[in-house]
């Protein structure tokens, strides 16, 4: 049987590591672990322990550890840009692009953008991108950033090796034709309500090629997770694309 994987948010302290909070609901409740069990700890910093554990109380989960394994952080090479939509639909769009692998997720605010940002959000799709780890087990998160302006998106942009953006009116470029090797892959997903004329304008001024993935119009959660699918594909890496 495979191990089940939890998050600790706390340091090892000597051949232990803890397990507390919601983590340790889930596994006495949802898991109903035991002494002696067979658990994978995760930081989401790169650490892996296994081990088993030594001792359930109310507040933490003793882990006795009996392996580590380090990963680095790998490179960054896929960035999806989608426009903040609404918080139901965003923390879809999230939990899948984490799921997925995606290596970083930078949401943008357009003209058209309906959707306030606060702070909660982030911490939340964090917190999404964290659990994503037990799924696809990876050792390292999909980063996301506050949301930012169209302009900011491009100034962080100028080192990608391709740049796209998903529209409608756009061409069904082969996207291996578009990338070249070195440097990473930026997509922007633009909000419900389309691009302004003059937005479009500036991606395209700045070396963005717009793609068309679809005969019809795409939801902005759809479009992204489509778009990170096809690169997950067809872009190569050194760790392969689905790992790391």
């Amino acid at each position: 049987m495979e191990n089940r994987r939890f998050i600790t948010d706390r340091p090892e302290k000597g051949n232990r590591v803890f397990i507390t909070g919601d983590e340790l609901h889930h596994l006495k409740t949802v898991n109903r672990a035991k002494s002696g069990t067979e658990v994978e700890v995760i930081d989401g910093k790169g650490m892996l322990f296994t081990g088993k554990i030594q001792s359930l109380g109310n507040h933490e989960a003793v882990v006795e550890i009996m392996g580590r394994e380090r990963r680095e952080k790998p490179a960054i090479r896929m960035t999806i840009a989608p426009s903040l939509i609404k918080k139901k639909a965003m923390a879809v769009l999230v939990e899948k692009l984490a799921e997925m692998g995606v290596d970083e997720i930078r949401p943008v605010i357009f003209t058209h953008t309906d959707e306030k940002y606060s702070p909660s959000m982030l911490k939340k799709w964090q917190r999404i991108a964290m659990q994503a780890l037990k799924v696809n087990e990876k050792l390292w998160p999909t980063e996301i950033y506050p949301p930012v302006k169209l302009q900011q998106l491009i100034d962080n942009s100028g080192d990608a090796g391709a740049k796209i953006v998903l529209h409608v009116e756009g061409t069904r470029n082969s996207i291996p034709g578009i990338y070249q090797r070195g440097g990473n892959v930026i997509s922007v997903i633009g909000p419900p309500g389309d691009f302004l004329p003059e937005e479009r304008s500036l991606l395209k001024e700045n070396g963005f090629s717009e793609i068309n993935l679809n005969d019809g119009i795409l939801k902005t959660e759809t479009a992204a997770i489509s778009i990170a699918a096809i690169l997950m594909f067809h872009i190569p890496r050194e760790d392969g694309f689905a790992g790391q």
